[in-house]
Parts: structure tokens; C-alpha cells; sequence
């Protein structure tokens, strides 16, 4: 029954959109203005396509999605909250509902004012309700008990810096709108004495470890809620006074008590609504005390106006999504590159925390939507020296380390790096540290099995960290290092098992376990992936890896394999693999890179299609399309770099591998003190031109499938002659480098 019923949300939702969509169609007489393009409920709900499932899902499971939030929320890098509706917290181990939110789920636990996309930060949950008081939200497959409500699909829609639904239980209609620190409600009550508004604070991911309300008059509450994780302190202020109020704990109702505390405790209020009346709550926020979130408040929302701070958040993400404007292009395609770089804005990565090992997040757009002045400031301030944990050499997730972010971003030109110091500890942790992994990467040339659980990508991963100190010794002019640490990052091929022409696990004595390379392994052997997409986890060595599997004609006839030949029905599945195109998943951010290899094997035209392909196939801008974890922004950032013409293979070295560009016309606008724009011009191109013809950068031919960070920097144009065939002579030899 449950699968029914999701079933039937989906249907309506689909029908939602397309009925939206028509009439979006119809009423556009010109391009809008690029915040308008923006549709946060893209990503909140599985895709379905059986094709791109790979076996998902498992039996038992539920499909995984994009596990974005539609919160209403502005492109404040300092900010972190995010107002937006809750379904359920369940399926917190796998992130089935990383945000807590899903499109598909058909009901709304409440709206709290923290959501993250990994299963955690969900805080200070708001619900309105009619009717007696109940403390227990209830379950997604019993909608009609406890305080939670069934929604109207149709009437669900979300924007820049907003969020609407009809809980259809009360007939209430939920508005939400936000700033860097605080929240506005805006309730519309049908006529009733017993309009309520539950603040629960026990109800939260990760759970509730200790809080505190305290009704201070009858417009006012305050108080906080520990997680263990984050302390939140909040001041509620309403619009209308209460008729009545309470506190509950342990399930227990106190009605008139004005403080609780300990857990799990809430506090609601009541009032007398005539039929539409609106009842607003702004809230303030804080991680650092009451007195703070009372003066956020003050600061930033010091009225009671919803329309005049949702407009202030339009006005904001209008800005920021500014940075880049494209010309023409469908308005399919214009609503996925601008939601697409609406979610570029969430998560650490947008707040300048490039210093980790986002090795998967295209920072030359991310460079461009912050601000080239606003990384340089921060790097002053803050990161210059401020070495910590931050950048290692030793494999983090995905077995590579983060030590590439300080070089690849001192490669895009932000010089402010002591990079001597930097190197230095690297080094010190290159020869000596990471562990028992790393112990066994230097004695044995690879991580063997039985030293850790997914010991293919610490072996591939270690090795290019081994290519990332050899870059950093050739900049430092270290001869002897650079000799040393380039003949280390060819330890991958030590993994490579030329009888079944795929990187296979070892033991410590040499000998080999061989596995079925279509197998999808959670942490076993692989992490979140098979042998197949692993096959080209070789980022920092491509003509290295093109020689390992037989030349350029061999390497690319293994990318048409699996770019063509679908996954057999037997293969083992995993939840965390998905969008595939074939053998290929494009769900999970490490491989995203695989599509652009044609680029280094002579035969780019191929990478223009397969990108061209994934673009129209893997994103649409419906609930369902998003093909995986966005993982704060990844997933999108591939689509905005795409869009644009191109992607980083190699995120190190600042270059840009180019594929097919989607608009004719692309316009980063450059800040500084001589701002500039850098024009990306794809003449002719349509659905059937997707091949490029020929190229130009700045007024000269551009022979190369690629050029680099810094032409964008200093301005100018990128011209492509695009055409319906490939041109199987342009851009086939990667080293004639203009």
C-alpha cells in the first residue's frame, strides 16, 4: 500500500509540472530574469527511469535522490539557515531522506529552520495545526495521526528564497521565507478557535539531547536546543497575540505553563481565527545565545513584513546567479542551469571551504559565482597559514587527499599560499604518516586487502596524491622530490590486473582476488562503486593510463563499452550508485570526470555527445531530476560547468576540458578593480548541433580540447562553430597545446 500511495503523489506532482510547465511556456513572451528560472523542488524526489538505476533499488530499500531541501534560504556564505518543510528522519543511516524531505513521501512533519543533505541538521521544528494538541508527529505511512498533514501536491511550489504547501489535514496554507539568520512563517488559518502553532523540540536530526521554551509574553518565545552536534538558540516573535499557550514533556500537556525544559519537551499556542486570516512568526537564530538570535532578529527582519524579506532574498539570489548569464537555450535548459547553480550555493563549499577534499565540485564556477575578490579577502584573513587537518596528503572518503586544493587554487591564480610551508608538511606526512594505510602504500606500492575495507580507491587515491607532491616539488623547484613523488604516483598500476583489464584487490603476498568488475561495493573492495567506473580513477596520469589499457583506439574502445553496454540484470546494486548511462554512473561525484576522457585518446567528438547526452537525459527540472545525491551542490556544479562548455578532469591543474556547450551564448561577469566579462559563444548550436566545428580563444585557433583557468581571468571570448557531424580532425591531439 505504501508504494501505492507514493505512487500517486509522483503521478500528481508529474502532472503538477507538466501542467506548470505549459503554462510557464505559453505566458513567456521574453527571458526571464535568471533568479525566475529557479525551482528548489528540482532533486527532491528518486528518479524512476528504470534504465538509469543500475538494479536499484535493493530489496527493502528505498531509492535514493538528489536529498535536497526546497528551503527558503539566501546565498549568504556566513549564513546556514534554511527554512524549509520535514517528512520523516527515517532512513538516516543511508540517506534515502538525507535532508529530510521527500517530494514523494505525501505528507509535511513540520518546517524546521536547519536542513543539511547528509541525514543531520534538522532543527526547531514549526507546525501549524488545528484543532486539539498532540504531541506526536505521526508517520508518513499513517498521515492522518499525529500533528504531521497530507499536502496538496498542486499547490506545493518553492522559489529563490521561498516555499508554499497546503496542509490539506487543516487547510492551512504554509508560506516561508527567509534570511542569513532568521525565518518568517506565514500562516493562512481557515475560521477556527483553535489554530495552533507546535514548536517542537524534541522532534529533530540527530536527536534532541537537551532543551529549553520559555513563553515570555503573549507574542514571544524563546529558548534553545542541544543536539550534541549544535546548539541553536532561538526568539520566536508573532503577529497576533495567543488566546492560549503551554509547554509539554514526556507527552504530558501543561496547559498556561510558560517554561520547559530536559527532553523531550515543546510549547504550543492557540488563537481565534476568522476564515484566510494570516498569522505570521518571524524567528530569529544563533549558535552563541539568545541575546544574539533576539538581535539578529532585530537586525535583519526589525518589522513584520513577509513580502518585503521574500523579496529581499529574490533580490539577493538575482544577484549571485547574475554572475553568469546565459543567452538563449530552452527554458528546459535555462530552469536546470540556473536551479543548478542555485544549489552550487549550499553546503561548506560555497562558504569558502575549498580547503577540504571537494575534489568532485567544478571550482572555476564556483570561483566566478562567489568572486574572485571574496576568496582573495578570505585568504587574507583567515586560510593563509592555517594549515591544521585541512589539507593532507593521506586518502579521506575516496581515498584521495585534500592536499590539491591549496595548489589548485594557487594554479588559478590566487598567490596568497605559503607554499613552501605547505609542501613541507604534506611531505613530512607523505613519508611517514596517513597511518596504517599509508604504512602499507609505502611498503608495498599499493594499499593490500585486509588494511582497509576499500583498499582500490586508497591505492589509486594515494597515487595521485603522490602526483599532487611531485606538482607542488616541480612548482618549488625540488628536482630530487619531483623525481621521487612522480615515480610514486604511478603506484596505481601496481592494482591493474592486465588478465581481466581492471584495477583488482591484492594481498600483502602479490597474489590476487578477482571480483566481478560489475559489482557495485558499498565500502568493500570499492567505495560506492565497481570496478568498471574505478577503471578511471586515474586523474593525475591520463596518458599514463591510456598505455596501461593498450593505447588510445584500446582506451576508448573501454569508454564505449561502457558508455554503450547496459548493466547485466545480475549485477549487485547499491543505493548510492545511481543515474547510470549504462555501465556508467554519473549518480556519484567521483566519476563525473569519465564522459571528457575521449578528450585525451584522440577522439574528443565522442565526449561531446555522451555530455550532450547526459545534459538532455540525467537533468530535468521536475521533482525527480536530479540521478543521485547532490552532495552539496557536485551534481549540479557538473551541469553549470557542462552547460558552459566544459569540466575539470583534473581539478589540480586549473584546466578546463572541453565538451559540448549547451546556450549560444554564456557571459561570466569578472569582478576586481577593473571588472571584465568572458564571453563562451557556441554559434549555431541547437538539439542536432551538438559537435564543435572549430574554436577560438581571444581571436586565435584553439586546436585543443581544453584551455585554462586563467584565460578566463583576464577576459575575452571562446568561440565555438558548432555543427550537426563531428569534425573528426579538431581537437584530436591533446598535446599540441597553442
Amino acid at each position: 500500500m505504501l508504494s501505492n500511495y507514493k505512487r500517486s503523489w509522483i503521478t500528481a506532482g508529474s502532472v503538477a509540472a507538466l501542467l506548470f510547465t505549459a503554462i510557464t511556456v505559453k505566458a513567456q513572451k521574453k527571458q526571464l530574469r535568471p533568479v525566475d528560472y529557479v525551482d528548489p523542488m528540482v532533486g527532491t524526489a528518486p528518479m524512476l527511469d528504470k534504465e538509469h538505476l543500475g538494479n536499484n533499488p535493493a530489496p527493502n530499500e528505498d531509492l535514493y535522490y538528489g536529498s535536497v531541501n526546497p528551503a527558503a534560504k539566501v546565498p549568504d556564505p556566513n549564513g546556514t539557515l534554511q527554512l524549509g518543510p520535514v517528512s520523516s528522519f527515517d532512513g538516516c543511516c543511508y540517506h534515502v531522506r538525507g535532508s529530510g524531505y521527500r517530494y514523494d513521501d505525501g505528507s509535511i512533519m513540520g518546517f524546521t529552520h536547519f536542513n543539511a543533505q547528509y541525514s543531520r541538521d534538522n532543527y526547531l521544528l514549526f507546525m501549524p495545526t488545528v484543532g486539539s494538541i498532540t504531541t506526536d508527529p505521526g508517520t508518513i505511512q499513517h498521515p492522518f495521526i499525529g500533528y504531521r498533514s497530507t499536502k496538496d501536491t498542486l499547490q506545493e511550489k518553492a522559489s529563490a528564497g521561498y516555499y508554499t504547501v497546503m496542509l490539506t489535514k487543516y487547510g492551512i496554507k504554509a508560506e516561508l521565507t527567509a534570511t542569513k539568520n532568521c525565518g518568517v512563517h506565514r500562516y493562512t488559518f481557515p475560521a477556527t478557535k483553535q489554530a495552533n502553532v507546535l514548536i517542537d523540540l524534541s522532534n529533530s536530526r540527530p536527536e534532541a539531547t537537551d532543551a529549553s521554551v520559555s513563553i515570555i509574553d503573549k507574542r514571544t518565545i524563546e529558548g534553545y536546543q542541544n543536539t550534541g552536534r549544535t546548539k541553536i538558540y532561538f526568539r520566536a516573535v508573532f503577529s497576533k497575540d495567543f488566546v492560549l499557550s503551554g509547554t509539554w514533556k514526556n507527552e504530558i500537556i501543561t496547559a498556561n505553563s510558560l517554561s520547559a525544559s530536559g527532553t523531550p519537551v515543546g510549547a504550543y499556542v492557540t488563537f481565534n481565527t476568522t476564515n484566510g486570516e494570516q498569522v505570521l512568526i518571524k524567528v530569529g537564530t544563533s549558535k552563541i545565545s539568545i541575546e544574539d538570535a533576539a538581535s539578529n532578529l532585530q537586525q535583519e527582519i526589525p518589522g513584520m513584513d513577509f513580502e518585503s524579506v521574500h523579496q529581499q532574498a529574490v533580490t539577493q539570489w538575482n544577484d549571485v546567479l547574475s554572475h553568469i548569464a546565459v543567452d538563449g537555450g530552452a527554458d528546459f535548459d535555462r530552469k536546470n542551469f540556473y536551479t543548478s547553480m542555485y544549489h552550487l550555493t549550499e553546503g561548506p563549499a560555497y562558504a569558502g571551504g575549498w580547503q577540504g577534499g571537494a575534489f568532485c565540485t567544478p571550482w572555476t564556477v564556483r570561483i566566478f559565482m562567489r568572486g574572485r575578490d571574496w576568496y582573495n579577502e578570505r585568504l587574507e584573513n583567515r586560510d593563509k597559514n592555517n594549515l591544521g587537518s585541512r589539507w593532507v596528503w593521506s586518502g579521506e572518503f575516496w581515498g584521495i587527499g585534500s592536499a590539491w586544493a591549496p595548489l589548485g587554487m594557487y594554479k588559478r591564480g590566487f598567490k596568497n599560499f605559503d607554499l613552501p610551508e605547505i609542501y613541507a608538511k604534506l611531505r613530512e606526512e607523505a613519508m611517514t604518516g596517513g597511518g596504517a594505510i599509508g604504512d602499507a602504500y609505502r611498503k608495498y606500492g599499493y594499499v593490500p586487502i585486509g588494511v582497509v575495507n576499500n583498499c582500490i580507491n586508497h591505492s589509486l587515491g594515494l597515487a595521485y596524491s603522490d602526483h599532487v607532491l611531485a606538482e607542488y616539488a616541480r612548482e618549488l623547484g625540488k628536482t630530487d622530490d619531483y623525481k621521487m613523488f612522480s615515480e610514486r604516483s604511478k603506484n596505481y598500476k601496481n592494482v591493474y590486473n592486465a588478465s581481466v583489464g581492471f584495477f583488482m584487490p591484492r594481498h600483502a603476498d602479490g597474489s590476487w582476488l578477482l571480483i566481478d568488475p560489475y559489482d557495485v561495493h558499498a565500502e568493500s573492495i570499492f567505495r560506492e562503486g565497481n570496478a568498471w567506473n574505478y577503471l578511471f580513477y586515474v586523474m593525475g596520469d591520463i596518458p599514463g593510463l591510456v598505455d596501461l589499457l593498450g593505447g588510445p583506439k584500446s582506451f576508448s574502445a573501454k569508454l564505449d563499452t561502457m558508455f554503450n553496454k547496459p548493466m547485466p540484470k545480475t549485477a549487485f546494486p547499491l543505493r548510492d550508485v545511481t543515474g547510470f548511462l549504462n555501465l556508467y554512473a554519473h549518480g556519484n561525484e567521483v566519476y563525473r570526470h569519465i564522459p571528457y576522457l575521449y578528450n585525451y585518446s584522440g577522439q574528443p567528438w565522442k565526449t561531446q555527445a555522451i555530455v550532450r547526452e547526459i545534459q538532455k537525459t540525467l537533468y530535468r527540472p521536475t521533482p525527480s531530476g536530479m540521478c543521485g545525491m547532490d552532495d552539496y551542490g557536485q551534481q549540479s556544479g557538473w551541469y553549470v560547468s557542462s552547460a558552459m562548455g566544459f569540466y575539470h578532469v583534473d581539478n589540480l591543474t586549473g584546466y578546463c576540458d572541453i565538451g559540448s556547450p549547451l546556450f549560444p551564448k554564456v557571459t561570466i561577469n569578472l569582478d576586481g578593480s577593473e571588472p571584465g566579462k568572458f564571453e563562451i559563444i557556441a554559434h549555431s548550436v541547437s538539439e542536432k548541433n551538438k559537435y564543435i566545428q572549430s574554436a577560438t580563444l581571444n581571436g586565435k585557433p584553439l586546436n585543443v580540447p581544453r584551455f585554462h583557468h586563467n584565460d578566463i581571468i583576464a577576459g575575452g571570448s571562446l568561440i565555438f562553430e558548432m555543427g550537426p557531424e563531428p569534425n573528426y580532425k579538431w581537437g584530436i591531439d591533446m598535446s599540441a597545446e597553442n
